[in-house]
């Protein structure tokens, strides 16, 4: 039978965290073929591009559709997946990718050396990640059908990880595909995954299909690495925006998997319930309030400090997630055990006071001007921790105008600058602190300043890892000083699925590779 993961217990090592007590995926027979997959997804993507967005809604679906050079494993190292392997040059400058052969993408064609650079300049111009990555790439080629070669400006030790990251993806797709899109979205979704597009009909269903001609690895599969194996015939993404038909559908057998089940009091009964399994995803997602800081009253540091130091954090996490086992507080962005666990610039964390508040935005010139707030109900937490933290800001003087959308709306209108003061979101685990979305000014809420940029590039081009967590402490401190955004505490998300499914784990992204439907 199938391990769980523990990853509770996590330990510096590479540049990057290794967890101790893994995602183990073996079976004891052999897994069986048919069916359907039915996933029941908190609303309606955005865009299927998973290049030009970090929205996980839109990964969850395309990541079984693309698939990038690396990927991580369940220590977050970063293994092969369409790269046969890759080397990194003494200086730290030139990386050398070497392509598996004889993978196709979903029309038939074989990927070469060609779609991959192609690909990867589409990803360093489009994906708020690439852009990130792509300030330090000098030149990607292909010498060879089988070789890509990514020559960096100076060094960039995350590059790998900016490449395995499933959000914001460095997807492979053909040339062809890349130069239809040109500056916009993707015209087709074709991707060298086990499961290939086939349908997005509008407030009903995405729909994917096993590609039957899939160039599995035949490494254990391990998190996003290793075997991947299309065991459902077809597997449908339905956008179902209450939380609780999301759950109800899972215990009555409609949806075999069930995205952001409810938290609160519902946790310890839906424990109880035999039919389904419900599981919280640990290390934990941070709960955020980005201020756009490109345009309007938010770009005044004092006035965002003043909403910082007004919030009382408690009541939010409790509002929101309910069972003290959900949420945890702390000022470190890193939860503890890990290497980039630190308190730095925790005197501007929980502090809750009112009389600072008024006294900072006093001193921004604040004249009562309504802070437009975007949220949405369709992440349950996102709208009840707006509500609670709202109400402390008027407490404070401040005006609010909350605007609750749905998903699709928050993402529109989020990357809009005149449309919006903040907006609340939230950020999972990342192996990295380079892959913190907040860090690229590409994206929204638009950290920009001259200080950010200069102590992120310090931090992306040390190699030391000794060096990189006392850097990233500096950092951290800047985070709370300049506040482009604030981050109440962190939280573990659910996922609910029928009892009955073999070979699902939860994860950041739903994996839907690997595994047996119940029919």
């Amino acid at each position: 039978m199938v391990q769980r993961r523990s990853l509770r217990a996590l330990v510096a090592g590479g540049g990057i965290l290794a967890l101790v007590g893994v995602l183990i995926f073996s079976s004891s027979a052999a897994p069986r073929r048919g069916g359907t997959l039915r996933v029941a997804e908190i609303g309606e993507p955005l865009t299927m591009d998973t290049v030009a967005t970090t929205a996980t809604q839109t990964s969850n679906i395309t990541h079984a559709v693309f698939e990038e050079l690396l990927a991580f494993d369940a220590n977050w190292r970063v293994q092969p997946l369409l790269a046969e392997s890759f080397t990194k040059s003494q200086d730290g400058l030139t990386y050398t990718f070497k392509l598996r052969k004889n993978v196709q993408f979903h029309n038939g064609k074989e990927m070469t050396s060609e779609d991959v650079v192609a690909s990867l300049n589409r990803w360093g111009k489009m994906s708020p990640r690439g852009v990130v990555a792509y300030k330090n790439v000098e030149s990607a080629a292909g010498p060879d059908k089988y070789t890509v070669v990514v020559k960096l400006k100076e060094a960039f030790a995350p590059f790998p990880i900016f490449l395995g990251y499933p959000n914001g993806a460095a997807a492979i797709m053909p040339k062809e595909t890349v130069d239809a899109a040109g500056a916009g979205p993707l015209k087709q979704y074709i991707g060298t995954g086990p499961y290939k597009f086939v349908e997005w009909i509008p407030d009903r269903h995405v729909k994917l299909s096993r590609f039957d001609n899939y160039a599995a690895r035949s490494e254990a599969s391990s998190l996003y690495a290793g075997k991947r194996e299309a065991l459902a015939d077809d597997v449908y993404f339905y956008p179902v925006a209450q939380v609780a038909t999301r759950a109800a559908g899972v215990q009555s057998g409609d949806y075999d998997i069930a995205d952001n089940t409810p938290n609160q009091d519902a946790y310890s009964q839906f424990k109880k319930d035999p039919r389904v399994v419900v599981e919280p995803i640990r290390p934990g997602t941070f709960l955020t309030f980005f201020f756009n800081k490109k345009q309007g009253i938010m770009t005044n540091e004092k006035l965002r400090q003043a909403v910082e130091v007004a919030l009382d954090m408690q009541p939010i996490m409790k509002a929101s997630f309910g069972d003290p086992a959900l949420f945890s507080l702390g000022p470190s962005i890193y939860p503890q055990g890990t290497p980039y666990y630190t308190t730095a610039g925790s005197e501007w964390y929980n502090v809750h006071d009112t009389a600072k508040a008024k006294q900072l935005m006093k001193e921004a010139g604040y004249n009562g001007e309504p802070i437009r707030w975007l949220t949405t109900q369709q992440y349950d937490y996102m709208f009840k921790s707006t509500v609670v933290a709202a109400a402390q800001l008027q407490h404070a003087g401040f005006k609010v105008d909350m605007q609750v959308l749905e998903w699709a709306g928050v993402l529109d209108h989020r990357g809009k600058p005149a449309d919006y003061d903040l907006f609340t979101t939230s950020h999972g685990f990342v192996a990295d602190p380079a892959l913190i979305t907040v860090f690229s000014s590409a994206y929204p809420g638009w950290w920009d300043s001259p200080e950010k940029n200069q102590m992120f590039s310090q931090f992306n081009q040390t190699t030391d890892q000794g060096a990189r967590v006392k850097l990233w402490s500096n950092l951290q401190t800047l985070w709370y000083k300049q506040v482009p955004l604030v981050r109440p505490g962190e939280f573990y998300t659910l996922y609910m699925w029928t009892k009955s499914l073999q070979g699902f784990h939860p994860s950041d992204f739903i994996v839907v590779w690997n595994v047996q439907p119940v029919k």
